[in-house]
């Protein structure tokens, strides 16, 4: 079974396969039964919140952030917007380039797998768990360095494409 969810911004593709697989043994037919998974999740959002950076006691740098994935649904000739939040994280030097470079506003791709955090509240005992992306890689989908030439450009009466 394959069951993508798509929405303006956001893909996330869930797999569950299974996978049969037949030997001969002593001309006996055995079955072996493997299962196929699939964790991969793309991301086009708005950056919510400037880039939290840790790091770890061994020194490896972790950045937190929040992208806003917007998606917009028409029901009964009534336009809707939904904003989807969320925590992703990055490490090493992905992080630390990422809070560098990425400012509150900007559009970013973000590409990774879906990892769950999991823990006890320590007021009310009871367990908690939270969903978040850990990013692989990712990517400026508007440059600050093109808008800002452009702004200048009109600033001084040139007519920049878009």
């Amino acid at each position: 079974m394959l069951r993508i969810i798509r929405a303006t911004g956001l893909s996330l593709a869930m797999a569950s396969v299974p996978l049969t697989e037949c030997s001969i043994k002593n001309k006996q037919e055995t079955k072996k039964e493997m299962g196929m998974q699939l964790n991969d999740v793309r991301i086009v959002g708005n950056l919510t919140r400037e880039a939290e950076v840790h790091y770890t006691p061994q020194g490896t740098p972790v950045a937190n952030a929040s992208l806003g994935v917007n998606e917009s649904y028409t029901v009964d000739n009534q336009k809707k917007n939904v904003t989807t939040f969320i925590e992703v994280q990055l490490w090493g030097a992905a992080a630390e380039n990422f809070a560098k470079l990425v400012e509150k506003g900007q559009q970013i791709f973000v590409e990774g797998a879906l990892r769950q955090d999991t823990w006890q509240d320590k007021e009310t005992k009871q367990n908690r768990s939270k969903l978040f992306v850990k990013a692989n890689s990712w990517q400026f989908v508007q440059y600050k360095a093109v808008e800002a030439a452009r702004q200048a450009a009109q600033t001084h009466g040139v007519e920049v494409p878009r």
